[in-house]
Protein backbone atom coordinates (compact mmCIF):
# COMPACT_ATOMS: atom_id res chain seq x y z
CA UNK A 1 0.00 0.00 0.00
CA UNK A 2 1.38 3.52 -0.57
CA UNK A 3 2.19 6.12 1.47
CA UNK A 4 -1.16 7.49 3.17
CA UNK A 5 -1.62 11.70 2.90
CA UNK A 6 -1.69 11.77 7.06
CA UNK A 7 1.54 9.98 7.29
CA UNK A 8 3.84 12.32 9.01
CA UNK A 9 1.53 14.62 10.22
CA UNK A 10 -0.21 12.39 12.96
CA UNK A 11 0.87 14.03 15.97
CA UNK A 12 -0.18 17.37 14.05
CA UNK A 13 -3.80 16.34 13.41
CA UNK A 14 -3.92 14.96 16.81
CA UNK A 15 -3.45 17.73 18.51
CA UNK A 16 -5.67 19.69 16.15
CA UNK A 17 -8.17 17.45 17.27
CA UNK A 18 -7.71 18.17 21.13
CA UNK A 19 -8.03 22.01 20.02
CA UNK A 20 -10.69 21.48 18.81
CA UNK A 21 -12.52 19.05 21.28
CA UNK A 22 -15.81 21.01 21.88
CA UNK A 23 -16.61 20.82 18.15
CA UNK A 24 -15.50 17.39 18.04
CA UNK A 25 -17.69 16.74 20.90
CA UNK A 26 -20.58 17.62 19.04
CA UNK A 27 -19.99 14.85 16.90
CA UNK A 28 -19.38 12.53 19.39
CA UNK A 29 -22.95 13.39 20.83
CA UNK A 30 -24.29 12.76 17.78
CA UNK A 31 -22.47 9.35 17.27
CA UNK A 32 -24.09 8.22 20.43
CA UNK A 33 -27.41 9.19 19.89
CA UNK A 34 -26.89 7.88 16.18
CA UNK A 35 -25.37 4.69 16.98
CA UNK A 36 -26.94 3.51 20.07
CA UNK A 37 -25.80 0.92 22.57
CA UNK A 38 -24.98 -2.71 21.32
CA UNK A 39 -22.58 -5.53 21.70
CA UNK A 40 -20.72 -7.20 19.32
CA UNK A 41 -17.64 -6.10 16.77
CA UNK A 42 -18.21 -2.25 15.46
CA UNK A 43 -16.11 -1.06 12.52
CA UNK A 44 -14.68 2.47 13.04
CA UNK A 45 -13.57 3.01 8.99
CA UNK A 46 -10.63 5.75 8.52
CA UNK A 47 -10.21 5.67 12.27
CA UNK A 48 -7.60 7.86 11.98
CA UNK A 49 -5.69 8.63 15.77
CA UNK A 50 -8.58 7.08 17.21
CA UNK A 51 -10.46 9.65 18.57
CA UNK A 52 -14.24 8.12 18.28
CA UNK A 53 -12.92 4.54 19.49
CA UNK A 54 -13.75 5.38 23.32
CA UNK A 55 -17.25 6.41 22.29
CA UNK A 56 -17.96 3.17 21.02
CA UNK A 57 -16.68 1.37 23.11
CA UNK A 58 -18.81 3.21 25.85
CA UNK A 59 -21.60 2.14 23.96
CA UNK A 60 -20.62 -1.33 24.56
CA UNK A 61 -19.67 -2.27 21.31
CA UNK A 62 -15.82 -4.13 20.44
CA UNK A 63 -14.48 -1.12 18.38
CA UNK A 64 -12.34 -2.27 15.61
CA UNK A 65 -10.33 0.48 14.00
CA UNK A 66 -8.96 0.67 10.15
CA UNK A 67 -7.40 3.28 8.36
CA UNK A 68 -4.79 3.72 5.43
CA UNK A 69 -2.19 5.56 7.63
CA UNK A 70 0.68 3.71 9.66
CA UNK A 71 0.83 6.87 11.49
CA UNK A 72 -1.94 7.55 12.23
CA UNK A 73 -2.88 4.07 13.81
CA UNK A 74 0.21 4.27 15.74
CA UNK A 75 -0.91 7.13 17.42
CA UNK A 76 -4.22 5.23 18.02
CA UNK A 77 -2.19 2.51 19.72
CA UNK A 78 -0.77 4.92 22.12
CA UNK A 79 -4.40 5.97 22.55
CA UNK A 80 -6.51 2.35 22.89
CA UNK A 81 -3.38 0.12 23.40
CA UNK A 82 -6.25 -2.78 23.68
CA UNK A 83 -8.05 -2.29 20.42
CA UNK A 84 -7.71 -3.99 17.25
CA UNK A 85 -6.14 -1.90 15.10
CA UNK A 86 -6.28 -2.98 10.89
CA UNK A 87 -4.06 -0.71 8.26
CA UNK A 88 -6.19 -1.29 5.16
CA UNK A 89 -7.70 1.10 2.40
CA UNK A 90 -11.22 1.77 3.22
CA UNK A 91 -12.37 0.91 0.00
CA UNK A 92 -11.17 -2.81 0.07
CA UNK A 93 -11.72 -3.88 3.40
CA UNK A 94 -9.68 -7.00 4.46
CA UNK A 95 -13.04 -8.68 6.78
CA UNK A 96 -14.92 -11.24 5.42
CA UNK A 97 -18.71 -10.51 4.09
CA UNK A 98 -21.03 -9.96 7.45
CA UNK A 99 -18.35 -9.70 9.81
CA UNK A 100 -19.66 -6.96 12.25
CA UNK A 101 -22.62 -6.30 13.71
CA UNK A 102 -21.98 -2.41 13.60
CA UNK A 103 -19.87 0.15 11.84
CA UNK A 104 -19.26 4.68 11.70
CA UNK A 105 -17.39 6.95 10.09
CA UNK A 106 -16.41 10.37 11.22
CA UNK A 107 -15.08 12.89 9.02
CA UNK A 108 -13.58 10.36 5.98
CA UNK A 109 -15.70 11.98 3.08
CA UNK A 110 -13.16 15.42 2.92
CA UNK A 111 -9.98 12.57 2.70
CA UNK A 112 -11.52 9.51 0.51
CA UNK A 113 -11.17 9.51 -2.68
CA UNK A 114 -13.69 7.12 -3.33
CA UNK A 115 -16.36 7.64 -0.71
CA UNK A 116 -18.97 5.70 -2.39
CA UNK A 117 -16.52 2.59 -2.65
CA UNK A 118 -15.64 2.74 1.25
CA UNK A 119 -19.55 2.86 1.70
CA UNK A 120 -20.36 -0.39 -0.54
CA UNK A 121 -17.58 -2.31 1.58
CA UNK A 122 -19.21 -1.00 4.63
CA UNK A 123 -23.04 -2.63 3.46
CA UNK A 124 -20.30 -5.95 2.64
CA UNK A 125 -19.14 -6.46 5.97
CA UNK A 126 -22.35 -5.45 8.03
CA UNK A 127 -24.34 -8.17 9.12
CA UNK A 128 -27.78 -7.80 8.04
CA UNK A 129 -30.07 -5.33 9.56
CA UNK A 130 -26.78 -3.95 10.96
CA UNK A 131 -26.47 -0.15 11.20
CA UNK A 132 -24.15 2.41 9.93
CA UNK A 133 -23.30 5.82 11.32
CA UNK A 134 -21.60 8.78 9.40
CA UNK A 135 -20.39 12.35 10.99
CA UNK A 136 -19.14 14.57 9.10
CA UNK A 137 -18.19 18.13 7.91
CA UNK A 138 -21.94 19.54 6.69
CA UNK A 139 -21.23 19.45 2.53
CA UNK A 140 -23.01 22.65 2.19
CA UNK A 141 -21.58 24.50 4.74
CA UNK A 142 -18.31 23.11 5.01
CA UNK A 143 -16.16 23.08 1.99
CA UNK A 144 -13.86 24.65 -0.47
CA UNK A 145 -16.32 27.14 -1.88
CA UNK A 146 -17.82 28.04 1.89
CA UNK A 147 -15.44 30.44 3.82
CA UNK A 148 -16.24 30.63 7.56
CA UNK A 149 -16.37 33.43 9.10
CA UNK A 150 -15.83 34.76 12.80
CA UNK A 151 -19.91 35.63 12.84
CA UNK A 152 -20.68 32.09 11.89
CA UNK A 153 -22.30 33.06 8.57
CA UNK A 154 -20.47 31.44 5.77
CA UNK A 155 -19.54 33.41 2.96
CA UNK A 156 -19.98 31.27 -0.54
CA UNK A 157 -17.90 31.46 -3.51
CA UNK A 158 -18.07 29.91 -6.78
CA UNK A 159 -17.42 26.19 -6.92
CA UNK A 160 -19.69 24.07 -4.97
CA UNK A 161 -21.01 21.96 -7.83
CA UNK A 162 -17.05 20.82 -8.63
CA UNK A 163 -17.27 17.55 -6.73
CA UNK A 164 -13.45 15.67 -6.38
CA UNK A 165 -10.22 16.51 -5.02
CA UNK A 166 -9.07 20.16 -4.56
CA UNK A 167 -5.88 21.83 -3.84
CA UNK A 168 -6.23 24.16 -0.65
CA UNK A 169 -4.38 26.56 -2.42
CA UNK A 170 -7.43 26.57 -5.05
CA UNK A 171 -9.88 26.98 -2.16
CA UNK A 172 -11.55 30.05 -0.34
CA UNK A 173 -13.30 27.62 2.12
CA UNK A 174 -9.38 26.67 3.29
CA UNK A 175 -8.91 28.55 6.70
CA UNK A 176 -5.23 30.25 6.10
CA UNK A 177 -2.98 28.43 8.53
CA UNK A 178 -5.57 25.76 9.08
CA UNK A 179 -5.62 22.38 8.94
CA UNK A 180 -6.45 21.82 5.53
CA UNK A 181 -4.25 24.11 4.20
CA UNK A 182 -1.45 22.23 6.03
CA UNK A 183 -2.95 19.17 4.32
CA UNK A 184 -2.39 20.41 1.01
CA UNK A 185 -5.95 19.01 -0.66
CA UNK A 186 -9.35 17.44 0.40
CA UNK A 187 -12.44 15.97 -1.29
CA UNK A 188 -15.51 17.99 -1.69
CA UNK A 189 -19.03 16.22 -2.38
CA UNK A 190 -22.05 18.19 -3.18
CA UNK A 191 -25.03 17.09 -1.24
CA UNK A 192 -26.85 15.16 -3.45
CA UNK A 193 -23.58 13.06 -4.43
CA UNK A 194 -23.09 12.95 -0.54
CA UNK A 195 -26.22 11.33 -0.02
CA UNK A 196 -25.68 9.06 -3.12
CA UNK A 197 -23.56 7.28 -1.78
CA UNK A 198 -25.49 5.62 0.94
CA UNK A 199 -27.30 3.77 -1.97
CA UNK A 200 -28.36 0.48 -1.04
CA UNK A 201 -28.77 1.33 2.60
CA UNK A 202 -32.49 2.07 4.31
CA UNK A 203 -32.39 5.64 6.01
CA UNK A 204 -33.30 5.83 9.64
CA UNK A 205 -32.13 8.95 10.30
CA UNK A 206 -30.68 12.56 9.44
CA UNK A 207 -28.98 15.15 11.91
CA UNK A 208 -27.76 18.53 11.64
CA UNK A 209 -26.25 18.58 15.37
CA UNK A 210 -26.78 22.25 17.10
CA UNK A 211 -23.37 23.34 17.68
CA UNK A 212 -23.71 26.88 18.75
CA UNK A 213 -23.94 28.30 14.49
CA UNK A 214 -26.13 29.56 12.84
CA UNK A 215 -25.43 27.60 9.81
CA UNK A 216 -24.35 23.76 11.11
CA UNK A 217 -20.96 22.86 10.47
CA UNK A 218 -21.56 18.68 10.82
CA UNK A 219 -24.32 16.33 9.37
CA UNK A 220 -25.22 13.06 10.94
CA UNK A 221 -26.76 9.95 9.21
CA UNK A 222 -28.19 6.68 9.98
CA UNK A 223 -29.11 3.68 8.56
CA UNK A 224 -29.49 0.26 8.43
CA UNK A 225 -28.21 -2.97 6.11
CA UNK A 226 -31.14 -4.69 4.74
Amino acid sequence: MERAQYDGLAEEYDAFLARGCGYYEVAAQALRRFLGAGAGRCLDVGCGTGRFLGVAAELGWEPVGVDASTDQLRVARNHHPETELVRANASALPFPNGSFAAAYSTFTHTDFDDFAGALREVGRVLKPGSRFVYVGNHPCFVGPAQEHLETGLPRLHAGYRRAGRWQAAEAPGATPGGWRERLGSFVHLPLADFLACFAGFTLDAVGEPEDGWEYPKTIAVAVTKP
